[in-house]
Parts: C-alpha cells; sequence; structure tokens
C-alpha cells in the first residue's frame, strides 16, 4: 500500500543538539518520502533542511543533507570551532558576547580556560572610566592590607613585602603573556598574601596577622561590591538604551564581524570564512534544494512544512507560514536575514510606516508560495537573549517573534489527527537516565513505561533549571507519553557536555552525537517497514479513538434534550451569520443534520464494544488553532 512509504517527521530544539537530526533523516529517507516536516527553535532547522533535501532528492539531497555532519565534524585547528563561528555578534554587542564565550570555554576541548577568558571579556565589557574605579579599587585591594601591615610591623615586614612584590609582579607577567593556553590556580593576589601572612606568623606577630586578614576580608567584600555596581549600572545603562534596536539579542545572524583581539583573549574563535548563521541558513537551503534563489514554501510543492514561532506581544504560538496577512520592514529585516532574501520578498508597499524606522514604509508580507523558507526558520530560532528576535507588524503595532520553544520545543502535535494514515515519528532529546547507557531510547508502541525522563534534583541550581524546562515542556513531555505518539518518537540520549549551549563541542563529539541521530532513525526505519508495527499502530490510534467517541457518545445521550431544545428555538443572530455560505432565515439550517449525528453518536454510549482501556486515556477537547 503506497500509504506504508510516506510518514511525517517533527525534531525538537536544542540549539547545537541539532546535529543528530541530518544522518537520522536520511536514514529514514531510505524507505519514506517525507509529506509533512515540522519542528521548532533548532528543530526548525533540521526539518526546513529535511524539507529542502526532499525538494532535491533526485539531486543528491540527502546525501548533501548528510555532508552537514561531515562540514562540522571535520577540519583541524579553528576549523573545529565551525559550529561556534556560526553565531556572530553585532558590533554594538560585541563586548557583551564575549562574557557568554568565555563562559563557554573548557581546558579540556578548547584549550582555554574559562577564567582567565572571563577577566579579559570582563575588562573589555566597560569605558575608561569604569576601567579606572576598578583599577583603583585593585591597588587598594592589593596595596591597603601591604602598607597596613607595614606600619603595624615595619621592622619584620620588609622582607616578606619584597617577596609579595615580586610574587605578585610574576603573577600579572603570567596572566600578560600566556592568557590563551594557561590560568593561574588561584587568584593572583593570593601569591602576594601566603608570603605576607606567613612573615607576620613566623615573627609572632599573630595579632598584626588577624588584623591584615581582617583587612583583607573587608576589602574584598568592598571589591565584590564594586563589581557588581559597576557592572550592573553598565548593563542596565545598556539595555535601556539598545535593547530594542538590537532586537533583544546578541547575535543578529546576518551582517559582518570580525574578532579583535580583545574577542580573541576572551575566547571568540578565529575566523576561517564561516558565515553568520542566518546567511548559512540560507545558502544551505538553496544547495540541498537545488534552486538558485532563496527556497520558498511554493518551491516545496505538496509537501507541507510547517515550524513553531512564538509572539512575544501577544503571548501566544503561531504556526508558520502565517494563515492570515503581515507587513514587515526591510530596515528590521536586513538586521536578521540576508539582503538577498530581504530583496526576494519584494511585497507591495502599504500607507503605513514602520514604528521602529520612522519614514521607512511597511510591505505585505508575501503569500505562502512566494515566502522564503529561511524567514519561518530565522523566526522559530530566535533564542531569547542570544539570537535576536524577529519584529513584524499588524494593525501599526510591532510583534516580535521569539524562539518556538518557548511555547512548544517538541511540536508531535503537529500533523495529528484521530485515525492518522501514515505515522508521524518524532525525533527528540533527553538525558541519560540512572542506570541506563542506551545512547538511544525507542519506546514500546502501546505500554512502555520503563525510560521515561527523570531528573535527580541534588542541587539548587539543578531544581531551578528542572521547573524552567517543566515549564516550558510538560505539554510535549505529556503528549510523547500517550499510546500512539510514543512508540515512534525516538530518544536521542546526550550528556551534559552534548548538545544544548555547547557551541564548542569537538569534532568526535558532533560525530559521535551524530551517529546516534543515525541509529534513532534506523529503529524507527526498521520498526515501520515491518507492516505489523504499521498495523499496530494503526490499530491503537483507531482504539484511541473509539475510545474518544465513545465519550463523545455518552455525554450525548445524556444532554440531548437540552441541545434539541436548542435547536428548536434558537433564532441564529446576524453576528453570527457568517459561519454560513448562506445567511441563515429561521433557525439553524442544518437541524435535522446535526440530530441525527446526535442521534448516532449517542448510540455509542453501549460499553459492549469499546471494552479494555489503554495505559493513558487522553483527553478529547477543543484548542485554538497556533
Amino acid at each position: 500500500m503506497e500509504y506504508d512509504r510516506y510518514c511525517d517527521l517533527t525534531m525538537r530544539g536544542g540549539t547545537a543538539s541539532g546535529v543528530v537530526y541530518p544522518l537520522a533523516v536520511a536514514s529514514l529517507a531510505r524507505h519514506y518520502e517525507f509529506k509533512q516536516i515540522g519542528g521548532a527553535s533548532a528543530g526548525a532547522i533540521g526539518a526546513a533542511f529535511a524539507a529542502a533535501a526532499e525538494r532535491g532528492r533526485a539531486s543528491g539531497g540527502f546525501d548533501k543533507l548528510a555532508g552537514i555532519v561531515d562540514w562540522f565534524a571535520s577540519g583541524t585547528g579553528a576549523e573545529r570551532w565551525r559550529m561556534a563561528q556560526l553565531f556572530q555578534p553585532a558590533e554594538k554587542t560585541r563586548a557583551l558576547y564575549r562574557i557568554v564565550v568565555a563562559t563557554m570555554q573548557k581546558r579540556e576541548t578548547t584549550g582555554r580556560s574559562a577564567i582567565t577568558c572571563l577577566f579579559f571579556a570582563l575588562l573589555g565589557a566597560v569605558g575608561w572610566r569604569a576601567k579606572s574605579v576598578l583599577a583603583l579599587m585593585a591597588l587598594l585591594w592589593l596595596g591597603g592590607p601591604v602598607l597596613w601591615s607595614a606600619w603595624l610591623a615595619p621592622a619584620q615586614y620588609a622582607t616578606w613585602l619584597a617577596v609579595g612584590v615580586t610574587v605578585l609582579a610574576v603573577t600579572c607577567l603570567a596572566f600578560a603573556l600566556w592568557p590563551l593556553r594557561s590560568s593561574l590556580p588561584w587568584p593572583a593576589w593570593l601569591f602576594a598574601a601566603v608570603p605576607l601572612v606567613l612573615g607576620l606568623v613566623f615573627s609572632r606577630h599573630y595579632a598584626t596577622a588577624a588584623v591584615v586578614l581582617l583587612v583583607w576580608l573587608v576589602l574584598s567584600l568592598a571589591a565584590v561590591s564594586a563589581l557588581t555596581v559597576t557592572y550592573g549600572f553598565a548593563m542596565q545603562r545598556f539595555l535601556k538604551n539598545n535593547a530594542r534596536s538590537l532586537h533583544f539579542g546578541l547575535v543578529p545572524g546576518t551582517g559582518s564581524f570580525t574578532p579583535s583581539w580583545l574577542d580573541r583573549l576572551a575566547g571568540v574563535p578565529k575566523p576561517t570564512g564561516v558565515p553568520p548563521l542566518a546567511d548559512w541558513i540560507a545558502d544551505k537551503l538553496d544547495e540541498l534544494a537545488g534552486t538558485e534563489r532563496a527556497l520558498t514554501f511554493g518551491d516545496l510543492g505538496e509537501l507541507n512544512l510547517v515550524l513553531m514561532t512564538t509572539d512575544l506581544s501577544e503571548g501566544r504560538p503561531y504556526r508558520l507560514p502565517f494563515k492570515d496577512s503581515w507587513q514587515y520592514c526591510e530596515k528590521c529585516l536586513d538586521y536578521v536575514l540576508p539582503h538577498r532574501v530581504v530583496q526576494q520578498l519584494d511585497g507591495p508597499v502599504t500607507d503605513a510606516e514602520c514604528p521602529l524606522h520612522p519614514h521607512s514604509p511597511l510591505r505585505d508580507l508575501p503569500p505562502r508560495e512566494d515566502l522564503p523558507v529561511v524567514l519561518a526558520v530565522r523566526m522559530s530560532l530566535s533564542f531569547p537573549g542570544l539570537i535576536a528576535s524577529v519584529p513584524l507588524c499588524r494593525d501599526g503595532r510591532v510583534h516580535w517573534f521569539a524562539d518556538g520553544g518557548i511555547t512548544s520545543n517538541f511540536p508531535i502535535h503537529f500533523f495529528d489527527t484521530l485515525l492518522p494514515r501514515w505515522p508521524t515519528f518524532g525525533l527528540s532529546l533527553q538525558p541519560y537516565p540512572d542506570g541506563d547507557t542506551n545512547e538511544v531510547w525507542l519506546p514500546e508502541q502501546d505500554a512502555s513505561t520503563s525510560g521515561t525522563r527523570y531528573t535527580p534534583l541534588d542541587s539548587v541550581p539543578r531544581f531551578v533549571l528542572s521547573i524552567l524546562d517543566t515549564f516550558l515542556d510538560w505539554r510535549d513531555t505529556m503528549q510523547s507519553a500517550l499510546p500512539g505518539y510514543r512508540g515512534r518518537i525516538a530518544h536521542v540520549r546526550q550528556a551534559g557536555d552534548e548538545g544544548g549551549s555547547n557551541l564548542f563541542m569537538p569534532p568526535a563529539t558532533i560525530r559521535k552525537m551524530a551517529l546516534r541521530g543515525q541509529h534513532a532513525g534506523d529503529l524507527l526505519r526498521e520498526r515501520f517497514q515491518q507492516r505489523h508495527n504499521t498495523d499496530r499502530y494503526r490499530w491503537i490510534r483507531l482504539r484511541i479513538a473509539l475510545r474518544e467517541y465513545h465519550e463523545l457518545g455518552v455525554q450525548a445521550a445524556d444532554r440531548d434534550a437540552l441541545y434539541d431544545d436548542v435547536l428548536a428555538r434558537f433564532e441564529i443572530p446576524e453576528e453570527l451569520h457568517e459561519w454560513f455560505r448562506t445567511p441563515p432565515a429561521d433557525g439553524d439550517p442544518y437541524r435535522a443534520d446535526i440530530e441525527v449525528a446526535l442521534d448516532h453518536v449517542g448510540r455509542l454510549k453501549d460499553d459492549g464494544p469499546f471494552d479494555g482501556a489503554p495505559p493513558v486515556d487522553p483527553d478529547l477537547r477543543l484548542t485554538p488553532p497556533e
């Protein structure tokens, strides 16, 4: 049957975890033709690439898709960090981006110390006035106890003062000459403090040593307070003046960026010709699909690509491409998309002006057929704070679109129906459960409960992160556990230093994760290539659907008289006439058909043919469209 050669696919978001998807998709493509593909955040990139590869299947689209892994996982020197090089800040966000990159450094992977890189990043994050204040504070911090102890015990302290100054000088020289490969195991001031305190102790000036230590502690608290106030004030002023013009993110996705010497000291990798993120996505989509201009949704033909985004202005999710009309400003989109893509939009000019750029006219966003796929991808992966949000306009107001993962990081409900024709496969991500070393978990279709996600809460940071994860993902997590869902979702496990925000993954780690994705695709393909497993999936979905029809039948039977009375006497107001092709003149024009439908549904209340209940019995309810 031809339906057994079709499938749908959805992918979970996860920033750097997206490297698991290319080989998984290529594995599924060996048997299946993709009819509908969806995702959110990094999963939106995977979904768009899969759709483009399907469009270019005849010209080797899936081989090119698999080649993306080789591009990330090959190379030496600075080429090892191609993933990190995709994230390029704007000129105004360069200083803040240094701090983010510095925190990602690890001696085992990048060969750099996060402490050393963070030192240079913080040093370059403030202006000269703030640097002067911090320098004076550092001198007071280091020199205050020295002068104080010299005043208390001048005869015995001279020798130790010379030793302390010598050690401090050597420490500062080490910081200056070897910042990229090494760092000292303790702060520089400790090398001066140790001989100072030892000198006082050996000279039997215990009271002096205690006073010096107390002075040092007081000055340390003052130094921390000075740092907090200085950087807090600088951050507050910067965000107040620039947040909206920077689209609330450090990385615009396009533009030109060349790391400075200070960027390099803070851990930003040396450039190797890697384009910015949005430019790379646009180029790769065209390459996979075999198009000469920016790939559009119309170019995909009958393949249905759906991505999730979040409208922060309305506080709701949206599916892309839109079903309603929106406007855009060329200057706004030029900040987040390649200029060639913005030019290709070429929407008709409206009479309205952009609220963010006076005298810049708004243009109507083109219909689905002419909408570039990269715009939808860019709107879905605007990770808050890191990747700039995308502004569109409607009714003269700006709407800010951010990461789709805010509202649904794994939209497995995409494309779902009560009685599906073919399976919607899911590729998800999860940490390793305690004691389970399996790299991929594919649950049984009906009654499996082992292997579900579990996070031990053994620290306050993990407790806080668990609250955030539950807040964002609980609906997707519960949806994925339902019978008829879980057996078609492959969960790829990843360790703490893999995927997520780990942009500096070594090539070996990237390839290892990609191969796990291939294994996940193999498991799904091999399971559903077997006709009896596909039949089992359809049977489970049929039984679940009939149970929901049964529950609806119970309600119809119990409340039949109430709704018969409504149909008999309710006069439809003019405000509701738009529900009908022809405005009703006397009551509901489909009253007879409705009564027959309710009567037939009500007969399903008999429990005879609906014996047995699945481990999880879902609810049938109305939800608004996304």
